[in-house]
C-alpha cells in the first residue's frame, strides 16, 4: 500500500493540475492526501474521476484558502473518524482485520497560531491507542538543519514541535530523496529560502507493523512543496512512459520549437533547388527532414523530461547561490515548455474524445489513442 501527501497550493491551474496527475499516473497511490485545495466539494468531485480515485472526504476551502481532501482506490476500507481545517482522521481496515489508524495534517502557518496544531495532535492521541500513521504539511521543522536560508527559526518554536510529537508518540520516519520540502523559489539567492516543512511520522506499533516502510521526497512538480510517498512495503515506484508513433505525422508540438519553421523553410527551398517540382514530393523531403530533426536534434521528449527533472533536481540540492537559483529558475522553464509539449502530443492523438472529456496527460487518454491506433491499423 502506498500512501501520498501533497501540499498541492490550490487546484484552481493547469500546472498544477498536470502535476497532480502526473504524480498519480507515476506514483500511483493507494490513498491521496491534498491540503490547500482551495476547493468547495462540488469542485473536487471532477478531480476524482481525473486522478480514477473511488472514493474521497473533503474539508471545504475558506474562501480562497484552506481545504482539504482523502482521495483512495477501491478495495481500500476507510473508517472516518472525524476531521477539522487543519485534518482528516481516519481508521485503516486491512484485509485480515486489523486496524490502524492514518492521520493527514496541515499545520497552522501563522507563528503565533502553531499551538494549535500541537494541541490539535494532543486531542488525537487522547481519542484512541491504535498504530498511527500521521503524515503531512506540519509547518514547522525541528531542527534548524532543516532550513536553509532566510532567519533562523527559534529554538522554542521547534522544541515545541518535538515536545508534541514525543507526547503522541510519534516519531519522525525519515525520507529518500531531498531533505527539503518546501521553498519560496525567489529569485534572489539571498532571500532564497527552502525548508523541510512536509513530513511522515509514526508510532512504534506503526512501524512494528510494517517494518519495512519507506518514505519518498517526490519531485515538487508545480507546487513550492514536494509530495511524500509512505510505502507500506519497500518497492520500487511504476513509472510509466509514453512514446512515439512510427508512421509520419506532423506533430503540433513541434511548432513549440523555435527551429521548426526553419527546418521546413530549408527543407522545401532544398527539394526546390534539387529540380523537385511536385508538391507531394516536397512534402515528402520535409516530412522526411522533420523526422531527422525530431529523432537527432530533439530526442525522445520522455527522455528529455526526465534528463531536465534529474538536472533540476541536482540544482535542487546544491547550496543557495544566484548561479543556482537563476539555474533553477531556468530549468524549471524549460521542463514547464517540454510537459506542455507533451500535453499536445498526447492531446493530438485523442482528437474529439479530448474534446468531448477534458483531462490532461491521463491514462484514459493514453489508452484511447493506443486503441485508435489498432483500430486505424490495415
Amino acid at each position: 500500500m502506498k500512501i501520498t501527501v501533497c501540499n498541492c497550493r490550490g487546484l484552481g491551474n493547469g500546472p498544477t493540475v498536470r502535476g497532480l496527475l502526473d504524480l498519480q499516473k507515476q506514483v500511483d497511490p493507494d490513498m491521496l492526501f491534498l491540503s490547500e485545495t482551495k476547493m468547495n466539494s462540488k469542485n473536487m468531485e471532477r478531480f476524482k474521476r481525473m486522478l480514477g480515485m473511488d472514493q474521497m472526504l473533503i474539508r471545504n476551502c475558506e474562501g480562497k484558502s484552506g481545504g482539504l481532501a482523502l482521495l483512495w482506490k477501491k478495495g481500500v476500507r476507510v473508517e472516518l473518524q472525524n476531521f477539522s481545517r487543519l485534518h482528516i482522521d481516519v481508521v485503516i481496515n486491512e484485509k485480515d482485520g486489523f486496524k490502524w489508524r492514518f492521520t493527514g495534517i496541515y499545520g497552522e502557518p501563522a507563528s503565533d497560531k502553531k499551538h494549535t496544531t500541537w494541541r490539535l495532535l494532543s486531542v488525537l492521541n487522547q481519542q484512541m491507542n491504535l498504530p498511527w500513521l500521521c503524515a503531512g504539511d506540519f509547518n514547522e521543522i525541528m531542527y534548524n538543519h532543516e532550513k536553509r536560508g532566510g532567519p533562523s527559526r527559534s529554538q522554542k518554536a521547534m522544541e515545541s514541535f518535538r515536545l508534541a510529537l514525543a507526547e503522541c508518540g510519534l516519531r519522525d520516519l525519515g525520507y529518500s530523496g531531498d531533505k527539503f520540502t518546501w521553498r519560496n523559489h525567489n529569485h534572489i539567492a539571498s532571500r532564497y529560502i527552502k525548508e523541510r516543512l512536509d513530513r511522515a511520522t509514526g508510532n512504534r506499533s506503526w512501524c512494528n507493523r510494517f517494518p519495512n516502510y519507506k518514505v519518498v521526497n517526490e519531485d515538487p512538480r508545480h507546487s513550492n512543496h514536494r509530495p511524500v510517498t509512505i510505502l507500506m512495503e519497500s518497492t520500487n515506484h511504476r513509472h510509466n512512459t509514453g512514446g512515439y508513433a512510427k508512421a509520419f505525422r506532423f506533430e503540433a508540438k513541434w511548432l513549440q520549437e523555435e527551429d521548426c519553421e526553419a527546418v521546413v523553410n530549408n527543407a522545401w527551398a532544398t527539394a526546390a533547388a534539387r529540380g523537385v517540382n511536385k508538391a507531394a514530393d516536397k512534402l515528402h523531403a520535409v516530412a522526411c527532414d522533420l523526422k531527422e530533426w525530431d529523432t537527432n536534434v530533439l530526442g525522445n521528449l520522455e527522455k528529455r523530461i526526465n534528463q531536465l527533472k534529474r538536472e533540476l533536481e541536482e540544482v535542487r540540492r546544491k547550496e543557495i547561490n544566484q548561479v543556482n537559483v537563476s539555474r533553477e529558475l531556468f530549468l524549471k522553464e524549460k521542463l514547464d515548455r517540454l510537459e506542455h509539449q507533451r500535453d499536445i502530443f498526447w492531446k493530438q492523438r485523442a482528437h474529439v474524445k479530448w474534446l468531448e472529456s477534458g483531462d490532461k496527460n491521463t491514462a484514459f487518454f493514453h489508452a484511447f489513442a493506443s486503441e485508435r491506433k489498432r483500430k486505424n491499423t490495415i
